[in-house]
């Protein structure tokens, strides 16, 4: 899962603007404890470090990407 993820970053074009503060793996594993626990992002946020709306646009983006490669 975390070579597909790695795949799609590298095609992402822009490198503009701020690093995520999560790497890919803290980044599939937010989204897998999403999916498998539902819970919620202000919850997931308070894990990692970050805001709700950053958990959202993370689990969009990861989740969207894995949908993309099945």
């Amino acid at each position: 899962m975390v070579d597909i993820l790695r795949k799609a970053d590298s095609l992402k074009k822009s490198k503009d603007g701020r690093k995520n503060k999560l790497n890919l793996e803290e980044q599939l594993l937010m989204v897998l404890e999403y999916l498998r626990e539902y819970r919620t992002y202000f919850h997931i946020g308070q894990n990692y470090w970050i805001s709700e709306s950053s958990a959202y646009k993370r689990q969009i983006r990861i989740s969207g990407n894995m949908k993309c490669r099945e």
